[in-house]
C-alpha cells in the first residue's frame, strides 16, 4: 500500500511538471507571436472627437520599430498611459487577444459647452478641463463667451451638467455670457429675451423660479412680449417687456 502511494505521489509530481511545462511553452509560444492587427473599440457615445485612426496611429507610434513587431515587446502599461495623456480621452484598456490583436477600448471625454473668446475657441468636458476643437465631430454643444477663469470654472459646469442632464434646459440653453463681475447671462431658443442669471450660486433655486416663470407665461401667451427675464433674486422672477418702439 505504501508502494502505491508513493507511485501515486510520483505521477502527481510528473503531473504538475508536465502542466508547468505546457503553460510556460505556451506563454513562449504566445510571447513570441507577432502582432499581426490592431483594433479600436470606443465605449462613449457614437460621436467621437477622436477617430479610430488616430487611436491605431498613436499606438503603432509607440510600438517597437519595425513592421513585426513581438507580442513580448509590447509594454501595455506604457501604451494604456499614451492614450490616457490625450485630451479627447478620458480612458483607455490597452490588452492582446489570444489571436495576437492588440486591442484598445477608449472612452472619449464628454464635453459640456464650447467656450469662445476674442482669441480662441475650445471645448470644455464634464470635469472643467480644456479640450482643443476637432476636426472630427462638431458638437452642438451651449456656447459661453467670456473668461472662463478660476473662480467661475467650478460653479459653470455644475449649470453646464444641469443643462445636460435635464431635458428642459437641453432643448433651450443656447449661451452664457460672463460678464466683467463673473456674472452670466443665459441666451435661450425660440424666445427674445435674455435672462440675467447673476452670479453662480443657488443654481436649483434659479432653474427651478425659470421653469414656473416658462410654465405660467406660456399659458397666458404673454412670454413672447417680454425682453429681460431677471432670477438673480430667488424671491422673485422680474420681467421687463418689449416698448412698443422695440
Amino acid at each position: 500500500m505504501k508502494h502505491l502511494y508513493r507511485w501515486i505521489y510520483v505521477w502527481i509530481f510528473l503531473a504538475i511538471i508536465a502542466l508547468f511545462g505546457i503553460y510556460f511553452f505556451a506563454q513562449h509560444r504566445f510571447e513570441t507571436k507577432k502582432i499581426n492587427k490592431i483594433q479600436v473599440k470606443f465605449t462613449s457615445e457614437k460621436n467621437h472627437f477622436i477617430s479610430e485612426n488616430m487611436v491605431d496611429n498613436l499606438l503603432k507610434q509607440n510600438l517597437p520599430r519595425g513592421s513585426n513587431v513581438k507580442i513580448e515587446d509590447v509594454n501595455l502599461a506604457t501604451l494604456e498611459q499614451v492614450l490616457r495623456t490625450h485630451e479627447m480621452i478620458e480612458d483607455a484598456q490597452v490588452y492582446l487577444s489570444p489571436k495576437g490583436v492588440l486591442c484598445a477600448e477608449v472612452k472619449q471625454k464628454t464635453a459640456i459647452a464650447r467656450v469662445v473668446t476674442p482669441i480662441t475657441s475650445y471645448y470644455i468636458d464634464d470635469k472643467g478641463n480644456r479640450m482643443s476643437l476637432s476636426q472630427e465631430f462638431s458638437a452642438h454643444l451651449p456656447i459661453v463667451f467670456g473668461n472662463v477663469n478660476t473662480n467661475i470654472k467650478d460653479s459653470l459646469c455644475v449649470l453646464l451638467e444641469k443643462a445636460r442632464q435635464d431635458e428642459f434646459l437641453k432643448n433651450t440653453l443656447t449661451e452664457i455670457h460672463i460678464l466683467a463681475d463673473n456674472s452670466v447671462q443665459l441666451g435661450v431658443r425660440d424666445y427674445d429675451y435674455s435672462i440675467e442669471f447673476g452670479k453662480l450660486k443657488e443654481i436649483d433655486k434659479k432653474i427651478q423660479n425659470y421653469k414656473a416663470f416658462v410654465h405660467h407665461a406660456q399659458q397666458d401667451s404673454l412670454i413672447q412680449t417680454y425682453k429681460n427675464v431677471n432670477l438673480r433674486f430667488t424671491e422673485q422672477v422680474i420681467c421687463a417687456k418689449h416698448t412698443k418702439d422695440e
